[in-house]
């Protein structure tokens, strides 16, 4: 009984604290909004970069003498192909040469004779490629004439050592495309600086709700209101659990304030598991909490307990990419050791719809980091107690 009367005392004063309410609830909102317009062009992934077609200077001498190739005719007359390049036959490799120096083609590819005669005979093919000034559109069209390469020895390949049968075995489905655009990204989706600030900016002021906890156990001490209550027949223990539990459901309530109100004011998508979100956000205030008790309680006063909260809090957001997008190389080193890391890396990895098997390895850390932080404040209360 004590422990809830306790609670509900501690919840009702922080909930009448102004500056508490502007410092964790209104401040989030507006550093994500800051941030999320200011630097939509830096951070998040980007849209899929829409591919405009290439024009692609084609010498196309191929078939014997001099007529073109049929087959390379054939393959720049698929929809998917005239989707990527616009071919133009060049007289000449000097021709082709010219008009790439005058950026009038983006590419060029010059047909060897007797490119079809080869095809037809077994042998290996190949083409010759002239590179252009641009570097995506040499991309582009290397990429589709490669795959046409890959495909034709491929099959002449099988045809030898097979027999002439693998060549239907080995042929694409009808009306399977051989060129496809695709998004490499998990499912399709993408996250903005919005969505990126918004997680980042969650997790440092969880983490900055250790403040609170300093605050009110000191603050006790300070106003010598822990004397007179231990005055009374109340346990140590029921008030530091009562504490504890008024400061972690502000917390909880901090959470679903940034969430929601990101959400319907500046349309964060937090992904499509809110469970296994909220079940992140309360190990990530278990874990914060716990830490900042250890902290004070081998702190001889208040302001060193929060001067060494403060430092903590922004090296762990600096050091998991939360303040700035860091290499990878750094965040998947240094980053492993904060907090704030395992977190950020699932909530981003949630709005990517990524699967349930790449958030495991995130929440067994999160629930190993949480039971040794509570197990280390259990021993160490025992040892140092919350005492006047």
């Amino acid at each position: 009984m004590n422990i809830w009367i306790i609670m509900g005392f501690e919840l009702r004063r922080q909930l009448r604290s102004r500056t508490l309410l502007l410092n964790m609830f209104l401040l989030p909102l507006v550093l994500i909004f800051l941030l999320g317009a200011s630097l939509s062009g830096v951070v998040g992934v980007q849209e899929a970069d829409e591919i405009h077609p290439v024009r692609v200077a084609v010498v196309n001498n191929g078939g014997g003498g001099t007529e073109p190739s049929a087959i390379i005719t054939a393959f720049l007359e698929t929809p998917e192909v005239k989707g990527l390049m616009i071919p133009v036959q060049a007289e000449s490799r000097a021709a082709a040469e010219s008009g790439l120096r005058t950026s009038k083609y983006a590419y060029g590819v010059i047909v060897p004779a007797g490119f079809d005669r080869e095809v037809q005979s077994g042998k290996k093919v190949s083409l010759e490629f002239i590179l252009g000034k641009s570097h995506s559109d040499n991309i582009v069209a290397g990429t589709a004439f490669d795959n046409l390469l890959l495909e034709l020895n491929y099959k002449q390949a099988a045809a030898v050592t097979l027999g002439p049968q693998a060549l239907a075995a080995s042929s694409a489905p009808a009306g399977k495309p051989g060129v496809v655009l695709g998004d490499l990204n998990n499912g399709g989706k993408t996250y903005s600086a919005a969505q990126f600030y918004a997680v980042s900016m969650l997790l440092m002021f969880l983490m900055y709700s250790g403040l609170t906890v300093i605050a009110s156990l000191y603050g006790d001490k300070e106003n010598h209101t822990l004397f007179r209550i231990q005055s009374m027949p109340v346990q140590d223990s029921q008030l530091f659990i009562g504490k504890m539990l008024g400061v972690g459901l502000v917390s909880i309530l901090q959470c679903l304030t940034i969430i929601l109100l990101s959400a319907w004011l500046f349309g964060v998508y937090w992904g499509n598991r809110p469970g296994l979100l909220l079940l992140f956000c309360l190990l990530m205030i278990i874990a914060s909490m716990t830490l900042s008790v250890l902290v004070c309680l081998f702190s001889r006063s208040s302001a060193t307990a929060t001067n060494i909260i403060n430092i903590l809090v922004v090296v762990m957001t600096f050091a998991s990419g939360g303040m700035a997008p860091l290499p990878d190389s750094w965040v998947n080193s240094v980053g492993v050791f904060t907090l704030n890391h395992w977190v950020q890396q699932a909530f981003i990895r949630m709005m990517l719809h990524s699967s349930l098997e790449q958030l495991l390895p995130n929440l067994w850390v999160m629930c190993f980091i949480s039971a040794a932080l509570f197990a280390a404040v259990i021993v160490s209360y025992r040892k140092v107690g919350y005492h006047g």
